[in-house]
């Protein structure tokens, strides 16, 4: 497991739409200084958003494209 920091935008985004519990899933409830949430995903899960990524791009910028292309 790899955990990485998500903006909350992209954290909602995921808890809703996920089709598990989101008991199901590894999260921290702290955010961080910049008010990021940190999420625990497979490290296979977090090379496919870094190959997903754009220049520029953050892993949130992707969950969000990502959930709005859905």
């Amino acid at each position: 497991m790899v955990r990485i920091a998500i903006s909350a935008e992209a954290f909602d985004a995921i808890a809703q739409t996920l089709p598990l519990p989101l008991g199901l899933v590894s999260y921290e409830n702290a955010s961080n200084e910049k008010g990021e949430r940190y999420v625990w995903l497979d490290r296979k899960v977090v090379e496919h958003l870094r190959t997903l990524r754009g220049p520029g791009e953050s892993f949130s910028d992707v969950i969000l494209r990502l959930v709005a292309e859905s």
